[in-house]
């Protein structure tokens, strides 16, 4: 059986933590921390970056497997999280769009499977076209690829997150490397803790629910993020070491500055996570059972989140592909 990972929230944890550490280099005391990261380099803004209102990137997290002596690979590996997220630059808000795993999907060939078989047959750029196809979008901007590890090595990095628990969870599968025992009731989670909770989905609500957890222990992150600055230099090296080991992307450094900049004064209000829902489901012969979306939900939540004018800005300038 393949691990399934939790790993969607690495990258806009990974930009948060910037957006901390920026706040924090206005210290006239941190002159180390200023050289070390120059974040008094002259950046373009995103938009004269990007020239645009909005950025299109597509969040991947990478589904592996065992060996019989036990170790991880992720040769033909599957994108286990899915997550087209819409950056809106004049606001500095983020929109989190996840997209079940299991959404039919048929490729240009002519055959079904789940999206996220995707990754697999083409790497991330054949990913950025099947799920650019599947929402009803022109494309992706950038894709930023995460690893097994990651969401384990950033919340043990920043010293575990506490999440409330609302109901019992019990579930082991050796195989996949996955026990999940948790009491209702607010609950300490090391990563490892924090990943097993986010990937349990045996309940009457399963994927869908699991999103929901994912997209929650998104917002307790990025909120410790914001109250507890991480100041001291260990804590920033641990973070620097999760992006640079586990995170694969086509955003230039240059680019990834001038978004945390940007983003310093960014509000928990300014973000929104939801998730395309579906209708029902139908066995196909070679990939199981896959969920078909509502498509005029999709519709609307991709018109709303992707194509609608970027509020404060015309639609001549948020229309821009």
């Amino acid at each position: 059986m393949t691990r399934v990972v939790m790993a969607g929230l690495v990258f806009i944890a990974a930009i948060f933590a910037g957006m901390v550490t920026a706040k924090r280099l206005a210290d006239p005391h941190f002159s180390l921390m200023r050289s070390l990261i120059g974040f008094f380099t002259p950046v373009p803004a995103p938009q004269a970056l990007f020239h645009k209102s909005r950025l299109r990137v597509l969040l991947l997290g990478l589904d592996y497997n065992y060996t019989d002596q036990d170790i991880e690979y992720s040769a033909a590996a599957r994108s286990d999280t899915i997550m087209a997220l819409s950056l809106d630059l004049p606001t500095h808000s983020l929109h989190v769009l996840s997209v079940p795993r299991d959404m039919k999907y048929t490729f240009l060939d002519g055959h079904s499977d789940k999206i996220n078989a995707a990754y697999s047959l083409g790497g991330p750029h054949a990913a950025e076209r099947a799920v650019a196809q599947f929402l009803g979008l022109p494309g992706f901007d950038r894709y930023v690829v995460l690893r097994l590890d990651a969401t384990k090595s950033l919340i043990d990095a920043i010293g575990g997150i506490d999440v409330p628990v609302t109901e019992a969870m019990n579930y082991d599968d050796s195989w996949g490397h996955l026990h999940i025992h948790f009491v209702p009731g607010l609950q300490h989670m090391n990563g490892e803790q924090a990943v097993s909770y986010s990937r349990f989905r045996h309940d009457a609500c399963s994927d869908p629910c699991r999103i929901q957890r994912q997209q929650q222990v998104l917002r307790i992150t990025i909120e410790k993020l914001r109250s507890n600055p991480l100041n001291d230099f260990a804590h920033l090296s641990a973070l620097l070491d999760v992006v640079n080991q586990n995170v694969q992307t086509d955003l230039s450094t240059t680019e990834k500055m001038s978004l945390v900049k940007a983003y310093a004064d960014f509000s928990m209000k300014s973000l929104q996570t939801d998730q395309i829902p579906y209708v029902s489901d139908q066995v196909l012969p070679n990939a199981g059972d896959v969920l078909l979306p509502d498509e005029a939900a999709k519709a609307k939540l991709v018109q709303r989140l992707f194509l609608d004018p970027v509020s404060g800005v015309g639609a001549h300038a948020s229309a821009t592909p």
